[in-house]
């Protein structure tokens, strides 16, 4: 068994070589510590920030329709006004994407909705071929 004997390294890394043995055990593939500060800035990238849209979760669905919790925002579908997931199941509902700020859209069940259609119907008259 070898010794690492380490070396000081520049304070702008923020790396401490007395966990500089640790690094190499947990990455056995850097051979050593400027391959590792390599490695690390390499995969500690982010995402370029972009338009925040707020996460859409269905929260509850129950006999009377289903519940969606849009960034702070508690909506309910009624089945009455939104026939079309009366019999979908549950996992269908639960898919459920954001694409943009007013935008809800249900992929394996193809329905589109606007928001604010969900908001306020009266505005959005439907006409569906579903049999309630």
């Amino acid at each position: 068994m070898s010794m690492f004997k380490g070396k000081t390294v520049k304070p702008s890394t923020g790396l401490s070589l007395k966990l500089s043995l640790l690094n190499l055990w947990v990455f056995p593939s850097v051979k050593s510590m400027k391959h590792f500060v390599l490695y690390r800035n390499m995969n500690m990238t982010s995402a370029a920030l972009g338009t925040s849209i707020s996460p859409v979760e269905v929260t509850n669905i129950s006999q009377y329709g289903l519940w969606l919790l849009l960034g702070d925002e508690e909506l309910f579908l009624p089945f009455s006004e939104f026939p079309w997931f009366r019999n979908a199941s549950v996992e269908n509902i639960l898919h459920v994407e954001h694409p943009s700020s007013n935008h809800l859209y249900w992929p394996e069940l193809d329905i589109d909705l606007d928001v604010e259609s969900i908001r306020h119907p009266e505005k959005f008259p439907l006409v569906s071929q579903v049999n309630v």
